[in-house]
């Protein structure tokens, strides 16, 4: 009776801690911060004063990277890089002459850009916009 009780024991013991090392995703960081900013945004940007589209994908050669297509209504693509919910696009060459960077803040389906700038011909361009989902 005792070597029953005691093998019992070990099987339950076993077993909790079989279930105890099971896989939980929001501990391992399974969760891709990219994916927030997937998707089409309409834009409403201050110096401009204009609405326009970008679309944000994620980029597959780098897994913490976007592409933002139509950055500033430029009509080209900036990659940008994700750290938790801000989002940063660091100086780049983005074709016809122009240069881009910024920064901005995600909140629910709205990211803020304090500032971005936009650069053609040496002349340098601040700007403030909002992307809305």
């Amino acid at each position: 009776m005792k070597k029953l009780v005691i093998i019992l024991g070990i099987l339950i013991s076993g077993m909790l801690l079989w279930q105890s090392c099971t896989k939980d995703s929001s501990l391992t960081g399974d969760i891709d911060a990219r994916e927030a900013f997937v998707g089409n945004w309409s834009v409403t940007d201050v110096c401009s004063k204009q609405t326009y589209g970008v679309n944000i994908q994620l980029n597959a050669n780098n897994s913490a990277e976007v592409i933002i297509e139509n950055f500033a209504n430029l009509g080209q693509s900036a990659t940008a890089v994700i750290a938790d919910n801000s989002i940063y696009v660091e100086k780049q060459d983005v074709g016809n002459g122009y240069s881009v960077s910024g920064n901005g803040l995600l909140s629910g389906e709205v990211i803020a850009w304090s500032a971005y700038n936009f650069e053609t011909d040496g002349e340098s361009t601040e700007c403030s916009a909002t992307f809305k989902k």
